[in-house]
């Protein structure tokens, strides 16, 4: 499953020519630290460098390219890999006998592919990993060009910050109106995570038949319990988006997607129409739900899944009213 995060670029940069001027044209040069100066006068300039840049991801061109989202719609994109050196701690850059090692064993070499893309007038970059170590390092080569979000700042769709709410109401059309989103499209099945990484420990599965773990959604869903992230499998047309995503922008994509007349690498085209076309639309979809709007329906959602949790195990215990009035 390949994990993802997605970074929003400040508004300054609009397109991808303004990108590959100002961004992918940054180079940094780190000097080692943590060593005599008698040692460092003795080093090449290579050894004691470490470098950080923009290079080519693969085999995949380095041209501005175009794809064709599932609306038809085209959008552009550009591939790249974040290339950064870092060392390694003090304790792992000497011999037994102190001396300093050569310097591709005391390097730390991160690679990252990552894919930036337009949409509406703005420019974001979607790198292939959801390490929190590895973000930091590749962060430096995006300079000043970053927009930081603030936990406090107000929830926006063109910044990727995920409306907890809009998770209670994929689940509730997944429940009540048996996944149907709009005409030929709809959820397949749901889990849901109590915390933003998708792990066993986290999980409580939606779409399972085995009552334990069924009831265990709906109990929660009935307290209203603030759900970070789904595990969603959704039919738009003929695509099918097998995913998990959360509110830090992460996605993690299964390699079951499927992608009618795929012509580039899945990871790519899966990406980009997750982040560039389906959360868009399922946000568009979330906000113009009238019924969903209407003050009482989560409330009354909520009651309903309750009342079918009591109803369920005390079904399965042979609880009777009078047993709980006792």
């Amino acid at each position: 499953m390949s994990g993802t995060t997605l970074l929003n670029i400040v508004e300054t940069i609009e397109n991808l020519d303004q990108l590959q001027e100002r961004i992918l044209s940054i180079t940094n040069i780190a000097t080692i630290s943590n060593v005599a100066e008698g040692i460092l006068e003795d080093l090449d300039q290579n050894e004691r460098e470490f470098l950080s840049m923009w290079g080519r991801a693969g085999d995949t061109s380095t041209e501005i390219l175009n794809f064709t989202l599932p609306n038809q719609d085209n959008i552009r994109y550009i591939v790249r890999e974040a290339y950064v050196e870092t060392s390694r701690r003090k304790s792992n850059m000497f011999n037994e006998n102190g001396e300093l090692l050569p310097k591709e064993q005391r390097t730390i070499i991160e690679t990252v592919q990552t894919v930036f893309f337009e949409l509406n007038a703005r420019v974001y970059a979607i790198l292939y990993t959801a390490s929190t170590t590895s973000l930091n390092k590749v962060k430096k080569l995006f300079g000043d060009y970053l927009k930081e979000l603030d936990m406090d700042e107000g929830i926006q769709i063109t910044d990727y910050k995920i409306d907890p709410d809009l998770f209670y109401w994929l689940f509730y059309r997944y429940e009540v109106h048996n996944g149907l989103l709009e005409a030929r499209f709809e959820v397949d099945s749901i889990a849901g995570f109590i915390g933003n990484i998708a792990d066993e420990t986290h999980t409580i599965t939606g779409n399972s038949d085995v009552v334990p773990s069924l009831l265990v959604t709906k109990a929660f869903v009935s307290k209203n319990h603030p759900f970070k992230s789904l595990d969603v499998l959704l039919k738009y047309q003929n695509y099918k988006l097998n995913f998990i995503f959360n509110d830090s922008s992460e996605c993690y994509i299964r390699s079951s997607c499927s992608i009618p007349n795929l012509r580039i690498d899945k990871r790519i085209a899966a990406a980009l129409i997750i982040y560039a076309f389906i959360i868009q639309r399922l946000y568009t979809l979330f906000n113009d739900d009238e019924i969903w709007g209407v003050e009482n329906t989560k409330t009354d959602f909520s009651k309903e899944i309750g009342k079918q949790v009591i109803k369920e195990i005390a079904d399965f215990h042979g609880i009777t009213l009078d047993d709980l009035l006792d």
